[in-house]
């Protein structure tokens, strides 16, 4: 039978679902039964399940699976469901089920896979590349399997190539608090805090890469605390009393600066234009550095309206529009950042009672969410289920303690960093320690 659009070549026209689909290599298959009426109370194969199996063999568990979800829906949808375009929205949704049943149990499977290898962490190196007793490693930036970015309050930036080297670089006589790597443009700058904050630009020459330009440039803050730091391709924000600074070098150097209504304790910047800012008074805002407001956009706050000291905006394929905020008195919540009054869930077990940002970061995809406290301890989360991530006892007690999950590390841990293989960085005053995946314990 020819369809409304006549004879198609390689097509052929179902009736009763007003549709072509392409001809099966072989023998023509029969034309369809003309409908008959029958019961409602006794359901019938669905003409959707049917075309599916005469235009490709399945084996005889596919039509198990099918016989069982057709069952189900008839037995969900009532009698009054099996007539008329009734039955055939219904027998869509079945298979719209089982397509976002199967992408469930995938991405559950792969949770579960990537908790056991960060229960297989265990210390691999130990880094001591402040040369001063006492000299504090302020900022870290981890790339690739072995490299590193460091910066250190005696104002020394460490630099750890891929190959196991290691060079320290005295940049200036203040405390460093934060670095920003622009690869693309061959760019690095430093930032340096105390009474006279400031910024060190490292350029390196395109046609002489040994030649590396250094600018110096003020920052014109007014106190020289800066709380936070974030950057996004070629801009860089900072976080002090009640401004942001944000600094651009596309055209030339630049800075300035934007009032807020409270202390930017920690932010994240997620574009040229966004940064999201978590303030002494408990709010998170959104500020867009396109335009000006007297209005502050809140969307997230602590629950009991303490400083908020840490917020990460997280990937949509982990948690849609998430937010990951860290407060004052325990609180590590998820947050639709759509509908701000309230969060998604509390992420349970944070100890925090610094007023101090303490560290938070997550694994590349955003699916786990890592957290240090002012216990000394790190906490891992499911940014998808909220449960905590906790590795299982091994029975060997030397191996437990191995783990940065499990762990209770002697001073406070002032920095995580997240590798691609859920390898951890963990900084602790001036030692780096990197744990790794145990290869024999996750075969």
């Amino acid at each position: 039978m020819s369809g409304p659009l006549g004879s198609l070549p390689g097509m052929t026209y179902d009736p009763t679902k007003n549709r072509y689909f392409p001809t099966p290599k072989g023998p023509p298959p029969p034309l369809p039964p003309p409908p008959i009426a029958r019961d409602d109370s006794r359901p019938g194969p669905s003409s959707a399940s049917s075309s599916v199996r005469w235009m490709s063999p399945q084996p005889g568990c596919f039509e198990v699976r099918l016989k069982r979800a057709r069952m189900d829906d008839v037995g969900e949808g009532g009698e009054g469901s099996g007539h008329g375009n009734g039955r055939g929205r219904g027998r869509r949704g079945v298979v719209g089920n089982l397509r976002g049943k199967s992408a469930g149990r995938r991405k559950y499977a792969m949770i579960g896979e990537e908790e056991r290898i960060l229960s297989t962490l265990e210390l691999e190196a130990e880094h001591h590349s402040c040369g001063c007793h006492g000299e504090i490693i302020t900022s870290h930036r981890s790339f690739g399997e072995e490299g590193y970015f460091a910066t250190t309050d005696h104002g020394k930036l460490v630099v750890h190539n891929s190959e196991g080297s290691t060079s320290v670089f005295s940049v200036c006589a203040q405390n460093l608090v934060g670095i920003h790597i622009d690869i693309p443009r061959m760019i690095m700058m430093a930032i340096a805090g105390g009474p006279d904050p400031h910024l060190h630009l490292f350029k390196r020459d395109p046609e002489m890469l040994n030649h590396v330009f250094m600018t110096h440039s003020e920052l014109g803050l007014k106190t020289g605390d800066i709380y936070g730091m974030s950057s996004f391709d070629d801009i860089c924000t900072l976080g002090s009393a009640k401004s942001l600074t944000t600094i651009n070098y596309t055209s030339r150097l630049t800075s300035t600066h934007r009032r807020l209504f409270s202390d930017a304790l920690a932010v994240h910047q997620t574009s040229r234009d966004l940064v999201f800012v978590g303030q002494r008074s408990g709010n998170v805002a959104l500020e867009d550095l396109r335009i000006s407001s007297r209005i502050q956009n809140v969307v997230a706050s602590t629950q009991k309206g303490k400083a908020v000291v840490g917020v990460k905006r997280l990937n949509d394929g982990a948690v849609p529009w998430g937010l990951a905020v860290s407060g004052m008195g325990d609180e590590m919540l998820l947050f639709d950042v759509r509908f701000g009054d309230r969060p998604l869930r509390g992420l349970k077990g944070h100890v925090n009672t610094f007023h101090t940002v303490v560290s938070m970061a997550s694994s590349p995809d955003d699916r786990f969410l890592f957290a240090s406290g002012s216990d000394r301890r790190i906490r891992c989360w499911s940014t998808i289920t909220g449960e905590p991530v906790r590795p299982p006892p091994s029975g060997d007690e030397g191996n437990d303690v191995e783990n940065p999950l499990v762990r209770t590390f002697n001073q406070k841990v002032s920095a995580i960093s997240v590798r691609e293989d859920l390898g951890l960085d963990v900084v602790v005053r001036g030692e780096l320690m990197r744990f790794g995946r145990r290869e024999q314990a996750y075969a």
